[in-house]
Parts: C-alpha cells; sequence; structure tokens
C-alpha cells in the first residue's frame, strides 16, 4: 500500500509524493496523521492525504514511511477534501492549500518534532446571559432557519435591523444541541466589537481568530477545536480552516465585504469556501448583507441556490 503526502513548504514536486506503508504500520496509519519520511539526505514531517492501494510509478524507487509522528489526527475528512477543492479551483499549489489549515506555530512544532496534543484538556463552561426575546418576524426568521430543509440562507436588510439578535440565538440553539457556531466578520475591527457583545451573553469562554491572535494561542484554539471543547467561534476568513469536528453553523456578517477575498497564494474567496464547507458537512451557512455582490443576487435569487430572507427595519424592541 502506498500513502499520498504533502509537505508544508515548497520542492520540486508542486503536487504531492509518494511513500510506501511499511508492513507494521498498515493497520494504524489513516489519512489525516503526520508522519514522518525520508527527504533527500533528511527526515521530514509531512501529512497523509490519501492512501492507495497500486501506483503507476516504478515500486522499486518509491522510499518508505519511517514512523507515525502521532496516533492522533491532524485533519479531519471533510478539511482532506476542501483542502482538494481548494488546490483545484484556485489553481495552487497543494502545500499552499495545505497551510490554511495549521497555524504557523503548530507547523514550526511538526517540523521540529516539538509538537503533542495536550493530555488534560481545557475545559469550556458556557452561560446564557440574554433576556431580550425575539420580535415576531426575527422569530420567523429564526425557525426557517432551523427548521427549513435548505442549508444555505441569505438574511438581506439593513444594518440595524436586528440580525445579531438572531446570530446570538442561533448560537445557542447549536450550543445546547452540543454543536459548534462559527460567526465570521471581516475586520479585526469589527470582529472585536461583535466578540464583546456575544461575550457579554455567553460569558468568557467565547473565542476570537484574527491576526492579532499570537501564533501559539492560535495552535492553542486548534487542538481545542479539534476536540470539540470549543463551541462558540468569531474570527475573520482564516478561521474557516480549523478542525470543527461538530460544526452546526457558519454565520458570516457583511459577506459583501472584499476582506473576505485573499490577495496572497492562495486567492480564494472565503465565501466560496464556506459554501463548500456546508456542502460537504451538510451545515447551514447564514450570509448577510445589505448590499450583496451581484453576481451574489444572481445566484441566490435567479439560479435560487440560496434562501433570500428578508429581516424587516421596524422590528419590535
Amino acid at each position: 500500500m502506498f500513502a499520498i503526502i504533502s509537505p508544508f513548504s515548497r520542492s520540486f514536486d508542486d503536487i504531492w509524493f509518494t511513500y510506501k506503508i511499511p508492513t507494521s504500520l498498515i493497520s494504524t496509519l489513516t489519512i489525516w496523521m503526520v508522519v514522518e519520511v525520508p527527504f533527500w539526505d533528511k527526515k521530514t514531517f509531512w501529512v497523509v492525504l490519501n492512501i492507495v492501494n497500486e501506483t503507476n510509478f516504478d515500486k522499486s524507487k518509491i522510499k518508505e514511511i519511517l514512523n507515525i509522528y502521532s496516533l492522533d489526527i491532524f485533519l479531519l475528512n471533510y478539511q482532506i477534501e476542501l483542502l482538494k477543492w481548494i488546490s483545484y479551483n484556485y489553481f495552487c499549489l497543494i502545500h499552499q492549500s495545505l497551510n490554511l489549515f495549521f497555524p504557523k506555530n503548530l507547523v514550526w512544532k511538526i517540523t521540529k518534532n516539538k509538537f503533542e496534543f495536550k493530555k488534560e484538556e481545557k475545559k469550556f463552561n458556557y452561560n446564557f446571559n440574554y433576556t431580550k426575546t425575539l420580535s415576531q418576524k426575527q422569530l420567523e426568521i429564526y425557525n426557517k432557519i432551523i427548521k427549513s430543509n435548505n442549508n444555505k440562507f441569505l438574511l438581506y436588510w439593513v444594518t440595524w435591523s436586528g440580525k445579531t439578535e438572531i446570530y446570538i440565538n442561533l448560537i445557542k440553539y447549536y450550543l445546547d444541541r452540543g454543536e459548534q457556531s462559527l460567526l465570521l466578520v471581516p475586520e479585526i475591527i469589527l470582529t472585536n466589537q461583535i466578540f464583546e457583545r456575544i461575550k457579554k451573553v455567553f460569558w468568557d469562554e467565547v473565542i476570537i481568530i484574527n491576526s492579532s491572535i499570537s501564533e501559539s494561542k492560535k495552535t492553542i484554539y486548534y487542538e481545542n477545536i479539534l476536540k470539540n471543547n470549543v463551541k462558540i467561534i468569531i474570527g475573520t476568513r482564516s478561521s474557516l480552516f480549523y478542525p470543527y469536528n461538530n460544526l452546526g453553523i457558519i454565520i458570516i456578517d457583511e459577506e459583501h465585504d472584499n476582506s473576505y477575498i485573499s490577495d496572497i497564494s492562495p486567492r480564494y474567496d472565503a465565501i466560496e469556501v464556506a459554501i463548500e464547507i456546508s456542502k460537504l458537512k451538510n451545515i447551514k451557512l447564514l450570509l448577510w448583507s445589505w448590499t450583496p455582490k451581484i453576481n451574489h443576487m444572481y445566484r441566490w435569487i435567479v439560479k435560487k441556490e440560496f434562501e433570500v430572507l428578508n429581516l424587516l427595519l421596524w422590528y419590535e424592541k
């Protein structure tokens, strides 16, 4: 058997590498794992993307995997598929896509053989301190989202129309189910503003992921999100790529904002990535905007890819 694996950095092979799986590892090695392999005159650690029975390469020249770095998984099934989708749709190299899914600090620790999942897990406790009730219109939209067979929604109306109250109640719904909620905002300033408001409702266990957070803290969040300890995450576009083990909903605020488009390689549109995650995980996706992009409006209203919801400005307080 053979493993298709990817490095974290560029090499002469722009796609991936094939290594033979030694007999002693066949029963334990799976995709998502990090393995130790010989590369030129050194040993290094790469990620297993697939396992196949046959290969077209000359088998006598294929090197063997040396060892499994850790029996813990580092990526989830849907992330492997998403990684391939990004590489194909945005014409980027596999290692560039791979690095979207790993904090830099985590990559550094893995490549230096210094990372280990913590045995004692941090416990995240949530409370709900909110007395404001939804208006009739807000309640209609809330019920539509959680009860509809559709998974993708566009909440289309003006600012200050009560959309945050809907966000809060949706997060509470999925929290009660033991599921994770991801709320994306386009800018760091907006992240901090909505973070403070959500934190007042659910208290201090809400986490924030943006460029102001240290790389070491991102690694801590990565592990806790993977283990489903963290339930409420607020972040910018990079937070889409964390390993959500039990994600229930993605909410994207101000979907029209250009900050959702990455201008460095790999150049991707976070809205399209979120749509793909919704498909892969069969979860709810809610977008809000008062000025949706015209290409999005065409897809949602004309092609019926999204269910469009109108939130009236005059909601009852």
